[in-house]
C-alpha cells in the first residue's frame, strides 16, 4: 500500500502549494518572480532571468527594481532599443529616477538621437547637476552645440573640460567620443588614433569607431593601413554590406580592378555553400564592371552548383530587369514566391519584387508586397525603408521616423535608412536633427560619394564651407576620380575664392577625359577667370574653347549664354545664328536661337521658331511653355493661356504646364482652381519645394478654416531653415496665423529684405508687428504695401492694409 500513500502525500503537497499561491497578492507574486530572477543571475542563467523579470510586470507593472535590472541586462546583451524602452517606461513612472535618465541620455548619445539626449540630459542635470556622469552628459550637449555652430574656440574649451573629467572617469564612453571628435577636427592624428584604439578595445562592436579610424588613416596617406583595416572590418562585421562596398571602392579608386575581383572571389570561395551573400556580391561586381555576360555566366554556374538556387535566380531576375526584360524578371520572382514557404528569404524577395513593381509604375502592387512583408516581420529593414519613403512623401513624418528607428535598431549601419531619417526630419521642420543623420550616413557609407555629396550640399547651403571641404576631401581620398565630388569641390573653392585650388580641380576633371568631366572643368575655369580676372578674360577663354576644330556644342552654347549674361546680345545672336546654320537639324540649337531672339526683343522671330518646332512635334511641353511665356511678353495673355491649354492636350500630366495653368488661375482669381492643381502636383511629387511653397502659401493666404491652415503648416514645416525669401514669407505668415508671432517675425523681416517690392510680404510683416504691439512699425509696412501695390490693387490684403493705416493714423494723435 505504499504507492497510494505517496500519491496522496504528493497530491496534498500540490494542493497546499496551489492554495498558498492563490493566497499571494500580485505584489507578492511579482516579488517572487524578481527574487527568482536574481537567483538565476547568480547561477549565470541570464536568458531565463530575463524571462522571469518580464513575468514580474504581469503582476506588478511598477516594480522599479525589476525594471532597472531588465533594462540593464538588455543593454548588456546589446539590445539597445529594448533597453531604451524599459528605461523610458521607468522615467514615465518615476520621472526623478536619475539612473534611468543617465542611461537614456547615454543610449541616445550612442545612436545620435540628440533630441532625446537633450530631453533626458536636461532632466538629469536638474536632478543631480554635480553627478560626474551628468557632468559628462552636459559637456556632450554643449560640445554638440559648439560644433553645430562652428564655434571652434568654445568646442576646444569644452574638450579641455572633458579631458579633465577623464581623470576621474577614465571609462566614460561619452568623454572619449568627444575627445576623438575634437582631435579629428583639430587634425591631431596622434590623439585621434589613440582614442580609436581605446574605443575599439572597450566597444569592439561599434563600427563607427572603425570608420573614423579609417578616415584618419586615409587622411594620413596610410593606404596599407587603410586596406588592412577595411579587411578587418569586413571580417568582424560580415553582415555589413557597406564595408565590402567601401573596400571594393578602395580598390577601384586605385585602378585595381583585379584586386577588387580577387577580394570578392576569395570571400565567395571561403563562404559556406548555403551562404549565397558573398557570391551574390561577386555577381553584382561582375555585372557592373565586367559586363552582363560575365555576370549571367556566374549566375548560371551558381544555380547549377549551389544547394539553394533561389538567391541566384533572384539576382538573375535583377540582371534581366536592368537589361529591360521587366516582365520576365517580375515573372521569375512571382514564380519563386508561389513555390516557397514564408521565410526571411521570401520576405527579401518580396521587397525586391516591390522595387521592380514600383519602377514599372505599379505602386499599388508594390505597396501590397511591402504590407505582406511587414505583416510577417514588422521589423524588416528594407520594407520599413520603402514604407518610410511613402510616408515621407505623404508628410506622415512621425510614422516614418518611428519605422526608421526600428529599421536602424536592426541594421544600425544602414546609410540609406539614415538618409531617409534626415528627409523625414527635414519635412517635419527639424533641420538640426536632419543634419545629424546626414553626417551619420556619410560615416556609415564609408564616405560614399552619394551620401557625401548630399551632406556637403547642405553644409554649403548653410555657409559651413570648411566642414564641406573636409568631407569632400575625405571622400575623394577613397574615390579620387569621382566627377561629381570633384565638380562640387571645384564650385566650393570658387565660393571660397580659393582660385588656385579651383584651377587644380578643373585640371583634374579635364584629365578624366569624358565629355561631362571636361564640360564641368570648363565651367569651373570660366567662372574662375570671371571672378579672378574679369568678364573679358572669361569670355576670351570661352571663345577659345568654342573656336577649336573639335569644339563641342556645349562649349559653343556656353559662349552664347555668357554673351547674353554680359548684355552683349548682338554677339550672342550672331553666334546662335551661325550655330543654327551649322546644325540645321538640332532642335536644341533651335531653342537656343529662339531664346537669343527673345533676349534681343525680336519676339516674332522667336515665336516662329517655337511654332515650327511644335508643328513638327506637338508633344513638346517645354516648347509650349516657352511659347506661352513669349506670348505673355507680347501682351497677348489669351494666346498664352491657349498655348498652355494646347500643351496640356498633348501632355495632360506635365507638371510645368500644370504649374503655369495654376499661376494663371490664381491671377484670374480662381484660387480654388489653383489650389486644386497644386494639390495634384504635390501628391505626385511632394519633394518639389516650389510646389510645396505655392500650395502652402495659397492655403494660408486665401483660406480661413483651421483644416487648411493645418494643411499649410504640414506642407511648409520644411522651410524652417530656408534662406529663400518667398519660402521665408510662407513659413513666417503661417506661423503668424497660428499665433506664433515671435517665431514668425525674423522670417517675415528676412523675406521683406529679400523681396522688398512684394506688397503681400509687407502686409504680412505689418500684421506681425501689430500682433507684437509695434504699431509704428506696422504702419510703416502697411504704407509700403499699398504704395507698392498701387491704387488699382483691390486684393483683400491690400484693402485691409488701407483700413489699418486709417485706424493707426487716427490712433496716433491720441497716443501722443
Amino acid at each position: 500500500m505504499p504507492a497510494p500513500i505517496r500519491l496522496v502525500a504528493t497530491a496534498a503537497l500540490l494542493s497546499a502549494t496551489l492554495m498558498l499561491s492563490a493566497c499571494q497578492s500580485s505584489e507578492e507574486k511579482a516579488e517572487a518572480h524578481y527574487q527568482n530572477a536574481l537567483s538565476l543571475l547568480q547561477d549565470g542563467d541570464v536568458d531565463r532571468a530575463i524571462v522571469e523579470l518580464r513575468n514580474v510586470f504581469d503582476e506588478n507593472g511598477r516594480h522599479k527594481e525589476a525594471r532597472h535590472k531588465l533594462a540593464e541586462l538588455l543593454l548588456q546583451k546589446g539590445n539597445r532599443q529594448q533597453a531604451y524602452s524599459q528605461y523610458l517606461r521607468l522615467v514615465e513612472q518615476y520621472p526623478d529616477d536619475l539612473e534611468a535618465r543617465i542611461a537614456l541620455s547615454e543610449i541616445a548619445f550612442s545612436s545620435g538621437r540628440w533630441d532625446e539626449v537633450d530631453r533626458h540630459g536636461k532632466a538629469a542635470e536638474e536632478l543631480a547637476p554635480d553627478d560626474p556622469r551628468v557632468k559628462a552628459i552636459g559637456l556632450a550637449r554643449a560640445y554638440r552645440s559648439a560644433s553645430v555652430g562652428d564655434d571652434a574656440a568654445a568646442r576646444r574649451d569644452i574638450a579641455r573640460q572633458a579631458d579633465a573629467l577623464l581623470t576621474d572617469q577614465p571609462d566614460n564612453m561619452l568623454l572619449h567620443v568627444m575627445m576623438l571628435d575634437n582631435a579629428v577636427r583639430d587634425q591631431d592624428s596622434t590623439r585621434a588614433l589613440a582614442e580609436t584604439d581605446w574605443l575599439i578595445a572597450h566597444n569592439p562592436t561599434d563600427i563607427r569607431t572603425y570608420q573614423q579610424r579609417l578616415q584618419i588613416l586615409v587622411s594620413l596617406g596610410d593606404m596599407k593601413g587603410a586596406e588592412a583595416l577595411l579587411r578587418e572590418m569586413v571580417e568582424k562585421f560580415p553582415k555589413d554590406k557597406e564595408n565590402k562596398a567601401a573596400l571594393v571602392r578602395f580598390y577601384l579608386a586605385r585602378k585595381d580592378l583585379d584586386g577588387a575581383e580577387a577580394f570578392l572571389r576569395d570571400l565567395a570561395a571561403a563562404s559556406d555553400p548555403k551562404d549565397a551573400g558573398p557570391t551574390v556580391d561577386l555577381i553584382r561586381f561582375l555585372a557592373e564592371l565586367r559586363g552582363p555576360e560575365a555576370a549571367q555566366a556566374a549566375v548560371a554556374q551558381a544555380i547549377a552548383e549551389r544547394p539553394d538556387p533561389v538567391p541566384f535566380q533572384v539576382i538573375g531576375a535583377g540582371l534581366d530587369f536592368e537589361a529591360g526584360r521587366h516582365d520576365q524578371a517580375i515573372s521569375t520572382l512571382e514564380t519563386i514566391l508561389t513555390e516557397a514557404k514564408p521565410s526571411e528569404e521570401t520576405r527579401n524577395i518580396k521587397v525586391a519584387l516591390a522595387r521592380m513593381l514600383l519602377a514599372t509604375g505599379n505602386e499599388v502592387g508594390a505597396r501590397k508586397r511591402v504590407e505582406e512583408v511587414l505583416a510577417e516581420d514588422p521589423a524588416q529593414p528594407e520594407a520599413l525603408k520603402m514604407q518610410a519613403t511613402w510616408q515621407i512623401l505623404a508628410d506622415q513624418t512621425d510614422e516614418a521616423i518611428a519605422g526608421l528607428r526600428t529599421a536602424l535598431d536592426h541594421a544600425p549601419n544602414d546609410s540609406q535608412a539614415m538618409t531617409l531619417m534626415a528627409e523625414a526630419y527635414i519635412r517635419s521642420g527639424r533641420p538640426e536633427l536632419a543634419n545629424d543623420y546626414l553626417s551619420l550616413a556619410v560615416d556609415a557609407s564609408g564616405k560614399a560619394p552619394a551620401e557625401t555629396l548630399r551632406y556637403a550640399r547642405v553644409l554649403i547651403g548653410d555657409d559651413r564651407l570648411q566642414p564641406a571641404e573636409d568631407i569632400l576631401l575625405a571622400a575623394l581620398r577613397l574615390a579620387p576620380d569621382n566627377r561629381d565630388l570633384l565638380t562640387t569641390l571645384g564650385r566650393l573653392y570658387l565660393q571660397m575664392e580659393d582660385f588656385g585650388r579651383a584651377q587644380h580641380v578643373a585640371d583634374t576633371l579635364r584629365r578624366l577625359g569624358d565629355e561631362a568631366a571636361v564640360s564641368a572643368a570648363n565651367q569651373i575655369e570660366a567662372e574662375r577667370l570671371n571672378r579672378q580676372s574679369g568678364t573679358d578674360e572669361a569670355i576670351s577663354y570661352l571663345e577659345q574653347l568654342a573656336g577649336t576644330a573639335d569644339a563641342s556644342l556645349s562649349s559653343k552654347v556656353a559662349l552664347i549664354r555668357a554673351r547674353l549674361a554680359t548684355g552683349d546680345v548682338d554677339a550672342a545672336l550672331t553666334l546662335a545664328q551661325e550655330l543654327r546654320k551649322d546644325n540645321p537639324g538640332d532642335d536644341t540649337i533651335a531653342v537656343v536661337l529662339a531664346t537669343t531672339y527673345g533676349a534681343k526683343g525680336e519676339l516674332d522671330q522667336a515665336a516662329g521658331i517655337y511654332q515650327d518646332l511644335l508643328k513638327a512635334d506637338p508633344n513638346r511641353p517645354g516648347i509650349w511653355l516657352d511659347l506661352s511665356n513669349l506670348q505673355m511678353r507680347q501682351g497677348d495673355r489669351a494666346a498664352a493661356a491657349e498655348s498652355i491649354g494646347k500643351g496640356l492636350e498633348q501632355a495632360p500630366e506635365d507638371p510645368r504646364l500644370l504649374w503655369a495653368k495654376a499661376s494663371m488661375l490664381e491671377q484670374d482669381g480662381d484660387v480654388d482652381g489653383a489650389i486644386g492643381i497644386y494639390e495634384t502636383l504635390y501628391q505626385r511629387n511632394s519633394s518639389s519645394l516650389v510646389v510645396a511653397n505655392n500650395l502652402a502659401s495659397l492655403l494660408a493666404t486665401y483660406r480661413d478654416d483651421a483644416e487648411s491652415l493645418d494643411r499649410a503648416w504640414t506642407v511648409a514645416r520644411r522651410f524652417r531653415d530656408t534662406q529663400i525669401p518667398a519660402m521665408q514669407d510662407t513659413y513666417g505668415w503661417i506661423a503668424q496665423r497660428r499665433g506664433e508671432s515671435t517665431e514668425a517675425l525674423p522670417y517675415l523681416e528676412a523675406a521683406a529684405k529679400g523681396l522688398p517690392e512684394d506688397p503681400l510680404i509687407r502686409y504680412h510683416l505689418g500684421q506681425a508687428y501689430m500682433a507684437l504691439s509695434r504699431p509704428a512699425d506696422a504702419l510703416e509696412q502697411f504704407r509700403k504695401a499699398i504704395e507698392i501695390a498701387g491704387p488699382a490693387d483691390q486684393r483683400p490684403q491690400i484693402e485691409d492694409a488701407r483700413q489699418q493705416i486709417e485706424a493707426l493714423s487716427a490712433a496716433a494723435p491720441a497716443e501722443n
